[in-house]
């Protein structure tokens, strides 16, 4: 061997002489509960202090407190620093492995007050750190599925209020070119004339639909409007409205097409106002003096439709003086059937509409009279009791030909849109085939017939002769 080599071989042992080496204990020596490792690096005086900290006794106490070291914030930083410790009989859940702890108080709290106790549920730094990656890889990938859900609900949304957009635009296309009347049983021929009435008075606004309108709504029943407004729209005399919300649409999953509720669209009508205008007219014409089946059947699907919102409005006006007025609950669900006959009848008996309100608000006030005088009744007894007083009122009337005045409805009541305007229809349908009217007529026939000058003979209306207006005049 060289002298070169001799060299090297003493430089390697004095480095190896020169590396330090971690310190290694368990306590108690005994029965070992805790193995403390204090760093190769440290000075003497911190691995005493190490040790002190970690020291335990037989029991699995600590064999001194911390203040009994020295002063104890500087004790735990020096301890904590400069070691750990291994709990022997507390094992990692995951790999069983002991858990190192890094100082007392971690070390009581897995281990139990004598660091004996095994863990069920702790993790070693190592496999913490592996759980804690898995989580945020999990994490990351839940970040990932939710944001492409969110570009794919980004991109649904799109592609339905692009498809809603091309509906809108096609219902803003349809014009008056392909528009026809409904059929003559259809309540929709009827509601058109009070439609183009009401919009008259709203310059470039929307029709409402049915669900801003309510509860009252067009025909008093939303059903019936709903169905009325669907067979206007496949007559294309009215059309979605361009203001109506995107809930109001649905896209199929199925076919891709776009449907609405007609109870949410808004509506407008088609065509021109002078189209419009002209179009109504020629419906009043046509249920007023129209010949034939099918013009009788459209009269007799108004008439029908009329008495039932004259039935409805009387009902929603004792409704709301019941609850409004006195705080009564509305008429019982079981006695509204009733109630609606009893209305039926004293319109039948030929009672106008502000007659009606009269009847209605007697019974009310009635009804709240009667239970003021008997304190044993409560309010739905007396809101019940409004339809008996109401019927007995009607029945005593009609028997007595007492003189009953009109009332008007206060502000507060909202009857049915469409009401005033088809019950003008009605009642002049009525008017030119009353036959008291017909047979004070100097005109028309004993059925009500006229004849034009091309000898057709026509429906007469009955209108008052000018030259005899002018002879009584003189």
């Amino acid at each position: 061997m060289g002298k070169r080599e001799r060299r090297r071989k003493r430089e390697r042992a004095k480095r190896q002489r020169s590396v330090p080496t971690a310190v290694v204990t368990e306590f108690p020596p005994a029965a070992p509960r805790i193995r403390v490792i204090v760093q190769a690096d440290q000075p003497a005086e911190a691995r005493e202090i190490a040790l002190k900290y970690w020291e335990v006794a037989e029991d699995g106490k600590w064999a001194r407190t911390v203040a009994s070291i020295g002063e104890q914030q500087a004790v735990s930083m020096t301890a904590t620093s400069a070691s750990h410790a291994v709990l022997l009989g507390s094992l990692c859940a995951s790999c069983d492995e002991p858990i190192r702890v890094p100082n007392r108080s971690w070390a009581v709290k897995v281990g139990g007050p004598n660091l004996d106790r095994r863990s069920g549920t702790y993790l070693c730094p190592e496999c913490s750190e592996v759980q804690e990656q898995e989580r945020l890889h999990r994490r990351q990938a839940e970040a990932e599925a939710a944001q492409a859900v969110q570009k794919q609900e980004e991109a649904r949304a799109a592609e339905r209020d692009r498809k809603i957009a091309e509906l809108i635009a096609r219902e803003g296309a349809t014009s008056s070119s392909e528009s026809s009347l409904p059929g003559d049983a259809s309540l929709g021929l009827s509601l058109y004339i009070a439609l183009v009435n009401h919009a008259a008075y709203r310059a470039d606004k929307p029709l409402p639909s049915v669900t801003e309108v309510a509860p009252a709504g067009w025909t008093g029943d939303s059903t019936t409007d709903g169905e009325a407004f669907l067979d206007l729209y496949r007559a294309h005399l009215v059309a979605i409205a361009a203001e109506t919300p995107v809930e109001a649409f649905v896209v199929s999953d199925e076919d891709d097409g776009v449907r609405f509720y007609r109870t949410e669209a808004r509506w407008r009508l088609v065509g021109s106002a002078a189209f419009t205008t002209a179009t109504a007219e020629s419906i009043t014409a046509y249920l007023v003096t129209g010949h034939g089946p099918g013009a009788h059947e459209a009269r007799q699907s108004l008439a029908g439709l009329v008495e039932r919102m004259e039935t409805i409005n009387v009902i929603s006006y004792l409704d709301g003086l019941l609850t409004k007025k006195y705080d009564y609950p509305p008429v019982p669900e079981g006695r509204r059937q009733e109630l609606a006959d009893v209305v039926k009848k004293g319109l039948a008996a030929g009672y106008t509409p502000g007659q009606m309100i009269c009847f209605a608000w007697r019974a009310a006030d009635s009804a709240a009279g009667w239970k003021e005088r008997n304190a044993h009744m409560g309010p739905a007894e007396a809101s019940s009791g409004a339809v008996t007083i109401l019927n007995g009122k009607i029945d005593n009337a009609i028997e007595l030909h007492h003189a009953i005045p009109e009332y008007d409805s206060p502000r507060w009541h909202q009857q049915p849109l469409a009401l005033g305007a088809l019950r003008e229809v009605n009642a002049e349908a009525r008017r030119i085939r009353d036959r008291a009217v017909i047979d004070a007529c100097a005109v028309c026939d004993h059925q009500g017939l006229s004849e034009t000058d091309t000898g057709t003979l026509v429906r007469c209306l009955h209108a008052p002769d000018p030259r005899q207006d002018g002879a009584a005049n003189v």
